[in-house]
């Protein structure tokens, strides 16, 4: 009895603490439970459990923390064969470890030591909420068998634990992916992928099917990828090793894209040029290592055609991307209208070296310009891309024809250098030639052109430095051709373009400045002093035969191109020029004139002209010169001929219709008479005169001039061959005509008619006195002769002009 008493006390005494020990079972599994957590970094917040009529384990609930990740279990019951957990929720935190790369932890090859048997887990709703979704993904976890693991609901996915390694073969698509990002409308994704870590590395394997569909109002865009990939990464080494290769992508956009260009012209071209379906391909794998990405190759190439870009060996730091970026990049497009287009990259830190060459047949029809033929190539040079950009440009360009505002221009070539300093100073010189250019009925030959363009771009207005020196073989027009044509221009454009243009032309040499507005455009056309003689090929081509032998010209003019108006003066000095075998010498005059609404006005001013040898030698000719309304007149012309002096009233050059009344006095009746010195006729005296010159469309006329004798004269005629044979042949009148052999002539009256042919009628009546023969002698006589080539033979003997011209000759036309 004492021991059933005892043995039944003891049975109490256990029953008592088991008891106990169930009544207290909370407290103490947290008095157990918390250091031993504790050691291993993770803190026990609750937990609540029982056991159920068949004596498994019923956790109503568990909080753990671990790392800042909060976990917490409700409805877990626990037996040999299966832990059931009703719900879990798991809220993970953004939160980085602080610990030092000195203390970060070594990832090791898996070695788990699994049981061989223990109770399969299964949880029917884990609910789990992170920063990086902004609902909660919701999972169930079902072990299927021992260490193989099925998830469902929002993410699908099968798990297969091993002592070495976990695999998974995970299903994603759009609407999982939308928990975690935020994808475009219209895209679709689904992947199936295979993950095998191993502690150190993960691997995955995926087959991927994406297709992106985007409107952009008209415009249809779509992407669509499809096929496998591969990728590696290295926990410990930070190192990513992917393979796209198998993957096709391709880009397109629908025709209707084009609808939104207005322009039928733009958007005919632009549909004729650019490819609407592309295919990019990244051939071998790309590489992150640490924060270095490497991708050795990508392609985006057209479907349709050989156009392509190619980016290859390219790496950058994914901490700077752009400053880091290294890259080459290769581009090669051509279409309906571009032949080619090459553009050559390379990228290194910063720095870009490139090499462009481009070949056009012709530019779009809807530009304001044609040209056909068109080539470039170059190279650009760009320094510290991100920072403080300096660049460099060396360009050849080539147009074999163009039509620019009417003119055409032939064979244009231009060598282009550029350069941008970190001061965002920019220079910019050109080099251009041009085989010939056509405009309305001018054309230029030989172009050759000098630019130098230079500004500041780091000022508020802009402001540029022009210099250009532009010169021409031979610029011809309807009216004028100029060779050895030079123009050196110095301008500043900013809100107004100001310049100074020095021309030379055949050595001729004159000076423009202006100022060109939106509201003005006054000018400045200086004439610095220069010999006359380097306009001769320029005269020569209005009048062949006038020939400048010396002389100086200056002058200045000033007025504005928009008001049509301008004034002046010119100054001309020992001006001496030939005409045929007509002398003019030292003539000179300063005119001060003014220009308006299309009409040239100069006041009347003084000029002389020492000789003027046209046969007659006329001498110290002076006279007033004036242009009103574009017509020039001389007026009050005086001068010396014959040895007497003449008077003209006036004359205008221009007029078709006038006439100018010339007055002689004093002239030398022995000069008069142009028969040669050994004719044995000679005559003395002095004449004065009227001359009404009629000058019209028909030619210049006298009418009814008269010449009168000023005081006695005297007639002899000796030993005159023609003279005695009318004497012998006219025997009824030898008696009279030898009274005409010593005349003392005491009046000559002789009225004088020209025609515009040059014939010349003068009825001459002589009064006087035969002294030898005691007679008085009343003679009329009529005399018919052409002017024109009375004149042409006084010219020809005159010494003095035959001189001048073969000096001249000897010097040459264009000797200045």
């Amino acid at each position: 009895m004492s021991f059933k008493r005892i043995s039944v006390g003891l049975l109490g005494i256990v029953l008592s603490m088991v008891l106990l020990a169930y009544l207290f079972r909370l407290p103490l599994t947290s008095w157990y439970l918390t250091p031993m957590l504790s050691k291993n970094g993770v803190a026990l917040h609750c937990i609540d459990w029982s056991l159920t009529s068949k004596l498994d384990l019923n956790i109503e609930k568990l909080c753990l923390t671990y790392q800042g990740q909060q976990i917490e279990l409700a409805g877990i019951i626990a037996n040999k064969q299966q832990v059931t957990v009703s719900r879990a929720n798991l809220t993970l935190s953004n939160q980085v470890s602080k610990q030092s790369d000195s203390s970060q932890t070594e990832f090791k090859k898996l070695a788990l030591v699994l049981p061989e048997q223990r109770p399969l887990i299964s949880i029917q709703q884990l609910d789990v909420v992170s920063p990086f979704t902004d609902n909660p993904v919701r999972l169930a976890i079902r072990e299927k068998r021992l260490n193989h693991f099925t998830i469902s609901r929002d993410i699908s996915a099968d798990v297969e634990i091993s002592n070495y390694e976990v695999k998974a073969n995970l299903t994603l698509d759009e609407k999982v992916l939308e928990r975690f990002i935020k994808l475009p409308k219209n895209s679709h994704f689904t992947t199936q992928s295979q993950v095998n870590f191993d502690g150190i590395t993960v691997a995955i394997k995926s087959v991927v099917n994406v297709n992106y569909q985007h409107a952009l109002e008209q415009c249809d865009l779509s992407f669509a990828t499809e096929g496998s990939l591969s990728a590696k990464y290295q926990l410990n080494q930070q190192h990513l090793n992917a393979d796209l290769s198998a993957l096709r992508n391709q880009f397109s956009a629908h025709q209707d894209c084009f609808i939104s260009i207005a322009n039928q012209q733009y958007q005919s071209f632009i549909r004729a040029q650019l490819p609407l379906a592309w295919q990019l391909q990244i051939a071998e794998p790309l590489s992150v290592d640490g924060e270095l990405l490497s991708v050795p190759i990508v392609k985006l190439q057209a479907n349709e055609g050989q156009s392509e870009i190619k980016v290859s060996n390219t790496s950058l730091s994914l901490q700077n991307p752009l400053t880091s970026l290294k890259s080459q990049v290769g581009i090669h497009f051509n279409s309906e209208d571009i032949s080619e287009f090459k553009l050559d990259a390379h990228l290194n830190d910063g720095t870009v070296k490139s090499g462009f060459q481009l070949s056009l047949n012709s530019l779009p029809a809807f530009l304001d310009l044609q040209a056909d033929g068109i080539q470039a190539k170059g190279m650009l040079n760009i320094d510290d891309l991100f920072t403080s950009p300096t660049a460099k440009l060396n360009a050849n360009v080539s147009v074999k024809n163009a039509l620019i505002s009417d003119a055409t221009i032939a064979d244009f070539t231009s060598t282009i250098d550029a350069e941008h300093n970190a001061q965002r100073h920019l220079v910019i010189n050109a080099n251009s030639k041009v085989k010939s250019l056509t405009y309305d009925d001018m054309n230029a030959a030989k172009i050759s052109n000098e630019l130098t363009l230079s500004t500041d771009l780091s000022v508020g207005e802009l402001f540029v430095d022009i210099d250009a020196k532009t010169s021409a073989a031979k610029l011809t027009t309807p009216e004028l051709t100029l060779n050895k044509l030079s123009v050196v221009t110095k301008a500043l454009q900013s809100r107004a373009l100001q310049a100074t243009h020095h021309v030379f032309a055949d050595g001729f040499e004159v000076l423009i400045s202006h100022h060109m507005s939106e509201v003005a455009h006054p000018f400045e056309l200086v004439i610095p002093e220069q010999t006359i003689a380097k306009l001769n090929p320029i005269i020569y081509q209005f009048e062949p035969l006038a020939t400048v032998t010396d002389g100086v010209v200056s002058g200045i003019i000033k007025g504005d191109v928009n008001l049509q108006q301008a004034q002046g003066s010119l100054h001309i000095d020992k001006f001496s020029a030939l005409y045929n075998d007509y002398l003019a010498n030292d003539f000179a005059v300063d005119l001060n004139g003014k220009f308006n609404s299309g009409q040239l006005n100069i006041a009347a001013t003084k000029f002389t002209l020492n000789e003027l040898r046209a046969g007659a030698v006329v001498k110290n000719i002076q006279g007033q010169l004036q242009v009103t309304a574009n017509q020039p007149c001389a007026a009050n012309l005086t001068g010396q001929v014959m040895g007497g002096e003449f008077v003209v009233n006036s004359y205008c050059p221009l007029s078709d219709n006038q006439t100018a009344t010339v007055k002689f006095e004093n002239i030398d009746a022995s000069k008069l008479v142009t028969l040669d010195a050994e004719s044995g006729i000679s005559l003395s005296g002095r004449l004065a005169g009227t001359l009404p010159v009629v000058i019209s469309k028909q030619g210049v006329e006298v009418k009814q001039g008269q010449l009168v004798n000023q005081g006695d004269g005297k007639l002899l005629i000796t030993n005159n061959a023609g003279f005695e044979a009318v004497k012998a042949q006219q025997q009824e009148l030898s008696t009279t005509l030898s009274l005409l052999e010593n005349l003392d002539i005491k009046k000559l009256r002789s009225s004088v008619n020209l025609k515009p042919d040059g014939w010349l009628h003068l009825g001459v009546n002589l009064e006087g006195y035969n002294e030898a023969q005691q007679q008085a002698v009343n003679f009329n006589y009529n005399h018919e002769e052409n002017v024109f080539t009375l004149l042409r033979a006084l010219r020809l003997s005159d010494e003095i002009t035959q001189r001048v011209e073969k000096e001249y000759a000897k010097k040459g036309s264009n000797d200045g």
